[in-house]
């Protein structure tokens, strides 16, 4: 396995790509967006979704990745748990025991080029500025229909801090909080009034 591995923390293709995702699978084998020692690229629609536990990014000295069986975002070994309350009820949203492999990853870029001109130094050139990785899941949680999508944001621009964009929508109007827990101690709370069958989206920085 590569991620929890802490010898894998750099892309094999720094030149190309700070960033390289990773499926781990459950038999002990894995599937690197660029192979370690050939440097070949692997399609992500490769990645069986029914043999994964684990799936994140490595670089920069870093690894970025979540269980598939909690849907808990671990990084550099910082555990991160999402959670919901309304009404004093708590829905946790992440933590629980039920597969979160509807997995999500791409990359912003952004087009630099003269469009006009004929030579190969007109031609585009496409910059990543952020690699972005998560999951959707919906759920069936005691009163109330969620469906959550939760995204990491780690942008090239180290000025700019990593965040977590969630979106949610419930079947019922709740006025609550989005709840964040850092290894278990809430870190931050973020007022989230939700309106039935309407999305709201949330960003919260990891600083």
């Amino acid at each position: 396995m590569i991620l929890g591995n802490n010898q894998y923390r750099f892309s094999p293709v720094p030149q190309g790509q700070n960033f390289i995702w990773i499926a781990d699978y459950m038999d002990g084998s894995c599937l690197a967006e660029y192979e370690f020692d050939t440097r070949i690229k692997n399609d992500y629609y490769r990645i069986d979704k029914n043999k994964l536990i684990r799936f994140g990014l490595i670089g920069m000295g870093s690894q970025i990745y979540f269980d598939v069986a909690n849907g808990i975002f671990n990084i550099n070994k910082n555990r991160i748990q999402v959670s919901y309350i309304a009404d004093g009820i708590e829905y946790p949203l992440t933590g629980r025991t039920i597969l979160y492999n509807d997995i999500i990853q791409y990359k912003d870029a952004v087009g630099d080029g003269k469009l006009l001109s004929k030579t190969a130094s007109g031609r585009i050139r496409n910059n990543i500025v952020a690699h972005v990785v998560g999951y959707k899941k919906a759920m069936d949680l005691s009163d109330v229909n969620i469906n959550f999508k939760n995204l990491l944001h780690i942008p090239q621009d180290k000025n700019i801090p990593p965040y977590l964009e969630i979106k949610i929508s419930v079947d019922k109007d709740l006025n609550g909080e989005l709840v964040f827990r850092i290894n278990g101690s809430v870190a931050n709370k973020l007022h989230a009034p939700l309106l039935k069958n309407q999305a709201g989206i949330y960003n919260w920085e990891l600083i």
